[in-house]
């Protein structure tokens, strides 16, 4: 089954859409990944080394949500399982 993720205007995807295309379990909401003390870790590396965008936004509204920048769906994804892992490594693989 293939499932499209959104993307904002800055290019990040929506976490929402990546939880559905794993599945959609509840032990995997992306709540509980934002929450951890690595996803924190990670998120704070990215600022501080100035990526060129900020790594999560959340916006409200009609097309709101979570968005994450490419690192953070990989980060997101591994948390997730292996599995989910390589399905997200092949797809962003075959679109670069």
């Amino acid at each position: 089954m293939y499932l499209a993720i959104s993307q904002d205007s800055e290019g990040r995807y929506n976490l929402t859409d990546l939880h559905k295309a794993a599945g959609g379990a509840s032990k995997d909401q992306p709540t509980f990944w934002l929450r951890s003390a690595k996803t924190e870790a990670v998120i704070e590396e990215l600022i501080l080394q100035k990526c060129r965008i900020k790594p999560v936004e959340s916006k409200a509204g009609r097309y709101g949500g979570t968005y994450v920048c490419e690192e953070l769906v990989y980060d997101y994804a591994m948390w997730i399982s292996p599995e989910f892992k390589l399905k997200v490594i092949r797809a962003f693989d075959c679109c670069v």
